[in-house]
């Protein structure tokens, strides 16, 4: 009896908040909470590497690490491995693992006026850095992963270093028109992906092994998942502590976010309270989503965020991967001209006075999402508006354009101009590439979508 007096005491004493870590619930919370942010896009992060170059079932795969797929074309409603995909450039995909060597990428010679990038992002989903293509002959670029040492060999145009041991490079090749996916296909044939040991003609030295694999987590569905924490901490095994987060990675560790554990609460309160975190963690999120002003504020180095990690994971949520400002600015739309959300029961307009068409080096284009940020099936499959597009659009008598953004046809006399949207709820995205001082100073405002007839 005095044996189950004591065996009582002691789980009530563990139950009441405080564990063999000398945690209280409360900072389990709290560390959860801030777990969470930080972890966010790198869990959305290893769902897309999953099912693109790890899960050869998934109906999503690409190609498996360090090989290159190619998209035959643009991005259509089918496609559901990324949120708000562009349908202006085919993309191209490559998964590298770095662990081993280092991996060359080279580059063919492009024609100037078609606009290629090459974007690296680590697994914070930092963009490391964008590497072009050269109008003179191509080019081959080296990247390597944090632990590496050694010499670049010749022909190498430079050296570029991350900060983990897996990286995507996401590859966005101008498509110019529906004639033009043979030479996008042409080029994307020319862009090579090699081991340093390929790129010298030598044996391929053993590959690494990766941790077994985990099953992801759908954090848009069932974003407060407590498996989330198991797929960051197989993410971790790639990514080796930074100097500057060292305590912040110590602190997570006291919860059980350790590099390739399974995350397992000790306790029915424990896993509780690490739940109440996560809730917290994603209301703030959803609040900081709704003050963004731009895409030029979510996305870019680790120099340009810093440890806004919080903005960090709400660009995530909002669409992963994007451009950093000086190559693309999303300028619109958070809502119509009344400050309402858009609904596909109600016609919009968009009208571009003569000669205030967005000022690029690249091209522009206006996109059409559902309500789930993944591009609307419609009659005539089309998604967007864009520069592309200017020579099938019907001018106004004034010389501008207007658009028509509704459900149903306009007319027959401006089909041309219709953006077809859900009968629903729906979100737009005004893209501008390469986009001039004007747009990336705020002085070029895009216009209003105005609504014309409401509750149709």
């Amino acid at each position: 009896m005095k044996l189950t007096r004591l065996l009582a005491c002691l789980c009530s004493l563990f139950l009441g908040g405080v564990y063999a870590n000398s945690l209280t619930l409360p900072e389990i919370t709290s560390i959860a909470k801030e777990a969470f942010i930080w972890g966010y896009p790198i869990v959305d992060n290893y769902s897309v590497l999953y099912d693109q170059a790890l899960n050869p079932n998934s109906s999503a795969f690409r190609a498996p690490l360090n090989q290159i797929s190619h998209a035959k074309n643009v991005a259509t409603p089918q496609d559901k491995s990324i949120v708000a995909p562009n349908v202006d450039t085919p993309y191209s995909y490559a998964w590298l693992d770095l662990q081993a060597e280092p991996i060359i990428l080279t580059l063919p010679k492009v024609k100037k006026g078609r606009y290629v990038a090459i974007q690296l992002i680590d697994s914070y989903t930092y963009i490391i850095d964008y590497i072009k293509p050269s109008h003179a002959g191509k080019t081959s670029y080296m990247l390597v992963g944090p632990g590496w040492i050694g010499q670049a060999p010749k022909g190498i145009e430079r050296v570029i270093r991350a900060d983990t041991n897996i990286v995507l490079t996401l590859y966005r090749t101008e498509l110019l028109n529906a004639k033009d996916i043979e030479t996008v296909h042409s080029l994307q044939k020319q862009y090579l992906v090699q081991t340093l040991s390929e790129y010298e003609s030598k044996p391929d030295p053993i590959k690494p092994l990766l941790p077994p694999l985990v099953k992801p987590v759908d954090i848009r569905k069932d974003p407060t998942n407590i498996e989330f924490f198991t797929a960051l901490n197989w993410m971790l095994s790639s990514m080796p502590t930074l100097p500057q987060e060292k305590n912040l990675r110590d602190q997570f560790a006291k919860i059980g976010i350790k590099p390739g554990e399974v995350f397992n609460p000790s306790s029915p309160e424990e896993k509780e309270a690490i739940i109440a975190g996560m809730q917290a963690g994603l209301q703030e999120m959803v609040a900081r989503a709704g003050k963004v002003k731009s895409s030029a504020e979510l996305f870019g180095s680790r120099a340009f965020l810093g440890n806004d990690y919080l903005t960090r994971a709400v660009a995530a949520m909002i669409g992963i991967y994007g451009n950093a400002a000086q190559e693309f600015l999303g300028v619109g739309y958070p809502a119509d001209s009344n400050g309402k959300p858009f609904n596909g029961k109600n016609n919009y307009q968009i009208h571009f006075k003569k000669g205030q068409l967005p000022p690029v080096d690249g091209f522009w284009s206006i996109t059409a999402y559902g309500a789930d940020r993944f591009l609307y099936a419609n009659s005539l499959n089309r998604y967007k508006l864009s520069s592309h597009m200017l020579p099938q659009f019907i001018e106004d008598p004034d010389g501008g354009i207007t658009f028509y953004i509704q459900h149903t046809s306009p007319g027959w006399d401006k089909e041309k101009n219709w953006l077809p949207v859900p009968n629903g709820p729906f979100i737009l995205t005004f893209r501008t590439y390469l986009p001039n001082e004007p747009i990336r100073s705020g002085q070029w405002k895009a216009p209003p979508v105005i609504l014309k007839d409401q509750n149709k």
